[in-house]
């Protein structure tokens, strides 16, 4: 209570005035700490009352210095408009210093809560210190150092794009290196397909000659014992070992040979069964692929009938776009004309024909800007291309030296600096461009506003007011039609730019069928080159066989004439023996000559033994060439394989395209269909409209005649119409400029691609 007395005191002393006048505004009080001496200084800025009285400011010292950082209190308030005290304030007869304690501002300095004022407009004043912007962002969890994060930032992409650098040099060193392992990797199989058919012939080589010495070894023991029976005496055949054995031997030596024989014939019967279902299978993949070529050059023909048939509609709706242009010119001419008669009476409209030529002349302007941007927008293309090129790294040949990163970096800045230079001359083409256009619609707007002045002079005077009102509807009419026919050819223009990629799915599907079959037809030719050598091994095998054959019979030939010759010697040693008393009817054989004649014959078998290993070894060939004739079909079964597959694949995808030139073709159907419905349905549209548009005219017109005497004045409104409607444009239609002039450039664009 002692600290509220010394506060009312103060305030009593420093504004002694505030007792004696009741009826002062209400107060706007702020509490603002000083944190040297721990004071709160109150500003109190109460509004003017009914005396004029002008501010006050108080200043209440606070007993406890420590309190500074506390709650501010909520002053008092009164209400300006009432001359009514509360009750709970302070009366003036009480004589008393004291006032109720829900009315009285306490010490800032004391630890109680502020209480609440009697009004009903009490503020409370917040004392805190205000967060700062870094604390602020540094509680939600964002970046306080930019410098230091955009430093940080560009150390990154720098590292980045020396990484990126060192790894597109090491790109062809890496690409060289697995080249020159594949091909170490295909010298290496090479070498191994070497290894092994040298081990292979080894082999056979082995065979052959184990079988050589087996036969010599026979031979040699044959030879031993026919000697030894000739040193015994032993001359008959019936009773020699030896003759026995050796034609023992040679009918083994026969059989063998017929049953290698039988076994190559059986083994050139199953190529030949091969080859036969080879040719088959060819045949057959050669019969798809001419199916497929067919299919291939239908569908070609299909898209070629689908891409005629898309020109002949662009072209059907350019003629459509042309004849509403026409008839829009002709109904814009026939306007002007009637308009120029009607005008012809006043010198207003004369006015407003120089601002229209005027305003012609802006809108050529605009579009010598527009030309301007369209070049400035080349050259940001070029800039671009160029700053593409400075980063990819190329070089011209004529230099052969390397730029430095400085140079790119320099190249790159100077390239930035046209970027920014076109962009800006681009910025002010197009706010020229807009401060004409809102010229220009301001300028129609007044033209508008004139119109209707004239219109309404002439109703009231009476001149053609029904030709008026008709030209009204056939321009609203031809407005409505015209853009219901831009949307409509907006619509037929995006669906014609959709087209065109499908057809371009479709025609590439077609070149992938194309390069399958061509594949397949590579394949089939390799397929025939490889059975014309398999051809050509048969009958190198057959040939090399029927020659086997022949040195077979002769060396049986041979063996017949040898075991004649050893039987002539038998029987002449015989007749000798026996016939003594008749030497003249034999022969009479030295030994040095028998000796002779065994050599012959010995020599005959060796090389009768020679030609058969020698007919071994082409039958081993033989079998060779057959196991190497069965790889190859083994080959040319997969690969036939895997090209029937790719055929399916063909196949399948010559589908998709079917279907999907099927599908264009019934959306082109639907959009004819809708567009015809569309026709008809605004042409319902604008018969309805004109009816309530010349309802409208004919009310306004009625209106117009009570109004005779405003004419004058609603010129001169008009023109303050026209001024404000200049600030509506220029404030609301920013963004459908905008749209406007990339339709434009959509359209010019489009009318060069076609």
């Amino acid at each position: 209570m002692d600290e509220e007395k010394v506060g009312e005191k103060n305030s009593n002393e420093a504004n002694p005035g505030d007792q004696d006048s009741p009826d002062y505004g209400s107060e706007d009080s702020f509490v603002t700490p000083d944190s040297s001496s721990g004071r709160f200084n109150i500003d109190v800025s109460p509004n003017e009352d009914r005396s004029g009285s002008g501010k006050r400011s108080e200043k209440h010292d606070s007993k406890d210095s420590g309190s500074s950082n506390k709650q501010p209190e909520k002053n008092e308030s009164k209400d300006s408009g009432s001359n009514k005290q509360p009750e709970k304030n302070e009366s003036k007869d009480s004589g008393s210093n004291k006032q109720p304690e829900k009315n009285e501002l306490k010490d800032s300095g004391s630890n109680k809560q502020p209480e609440k004022g009697d009004s009903k407009d009490g503020h409370v004043v917040d004392t805190a210190k205000p967060l700062s912007v870094k604390e602020a962002v540094s509680k939600f969890g964002a970046i306080v150092d930019w410098k230091t994060h955009r430093a940080q930032k560009n150390e990154r992409r720098k590292f980045i794009e020396q990484e990126l650098e060192k790894a597109q040099e090491e790109i062809p060193i890496f690409k060289q290196k697995s080249e020159l392992a594949e091909q170490a990797k295909q010298k290496a199989l090479k070498h191994l397909d070497g290894t092994k058919r040298l081990i292979q012939e080894l082999k056979l080589n082995l065979e052959r000659a184990q079988t050589e010495e087996r036969q010599a070894k026979q031979d040699s023991e044959l030879a031993q014992l026919r000697l030894q029976e000739l040193e015994q005496g032993i001359t008959d055949e019936s009773s020699s070992v030896a003759a026995k054995t050796q034609l023992e031997v040679a009918k083994a030596r026969h059989e063998n040979a017929a049953s290698e024989l039988i076994t190559a014939r059986a083994e050139l019967e199953e190529t030949c069964r091969d080859y036969e279902i080879l040719i088959s299978e060819r045949d057959f993949a050669v019969q798809k692929a001419k199916e497929e070529v067919s299919a291939a050059r239908e569908l070609e023909e299909e898209v070629e009938n689908l891409t005629i048939q898309l020109i002949t509609t662009k072209e059907s709706i350019e003629h459509i776009h042309v004849s509403h242009l026409e008839t829009e010119e002709h109904w814009v001419h026939e306007a002007n004309e009637r308009d120029q008669e009607l005008l012809a009476l006043d010198q207003e409209l004369k006015r407003t024909e120089q601002e229209l030529e005027k305003v012609k002349q802006e809108i050529v302007r605009a579009e010598d800007l527009k030309s301007k941007l369209q070049t400035a927008s080349r050259l940001l293309h070029s800039l671009k291309d160029e700053l593409a090129v400075y980063m990819q790294g190329k070089v011209p040949e004529e230099d052969h030296e390397k730029f430095t990163r400085k140079d790119v970096q320099s190249g790159v800045a100077i390239a930035k600096k046209n970027l920014d230079e076109v962009i800006r001359n681009i910025e002010k083409t197009t706010e020229e461009i807009m401060s004409l256009k809102t010229a220009a619609k301001s300028l129609t707007a007044q033209l508008e506003g004139e119109k209707q002045v004239l219109e309404n002079i002439r109703k009231q005077k009476g001149l053609g007011a029904d030709t008026v009102v008709n030209l009204e509807s056939e321009m609203k009419r031809a407005r409505l039609e015209l853009e219901e026919i831009r949307r409509k050819e907006k619509e037929a223009r995006e669906k014609l730019v959709e087209l065109p990629k499908q057809l371009q799915k479709a025609g590439e599907d077609a070149e992938h069928a194309k390069l399958f079959a061509e594949g397949a037809r590579l394949v089939l030719k390799r397929a025939k080159i490889a059975a014309d050598q398999s051809k050509n091994e048969a009958s190198s095998i057959l040939s090399q066989l029927a020659t086997i054959e022949k040195e077979i019979e002769a060396a049986r030939a041979q063996e017949k004439l040898a075991l004649g010759a050893i039987s002539a010697l038998y029987e002449s040693e015989s007749a000798r023996i026996t016939k003594k008393e008749d030497p003249k009817g034999g022969i009479t054989i030295t030994l040095e000559e028998y000796y002779e004649l065994s050599k012959r014959a010995h020599d005959a078998e060796e090389a009768a033994g020679k030609r058969v290993g020698e007919a071994m070894a082409q039958i081993d060939e033989a079998k060779e060439s057959e196991m190497q004739s069965l790889n190859k079909l083994l080959q040319l079964n997969s690969e036939i394989a895997a090209q029937k597959e790719a055929l399916n694949v063909a196949l399948q995808k010559a589908e998709m395209a079917k279907e999907s030139k099927s599908n264009i073709e019934d959306e082109l159907k639907r959009r004819n269909g809708e567009t015809r419905e569309e026709v008809g349905l605004s042409s319902r549209d604008e018969t309805s409209k004109t009816q309530n548009e010349t309802t409208s005219d004919k009310l306004v017109a009625s209106s117009s005649s009570k109004k005779e005497g405003s004419s004058k004045g609603k010129s001169n409104t008009n023109e303050g119409k026209s001024s404000s409607v200049r600030g509506l444009f220029k404030k609301k239609k920013f963004m459908p400029k905008f749209s406007l002039m990339f339709m434009g450039k959509k359209k010019s664009t489009s009318n060069k691609h076609s």
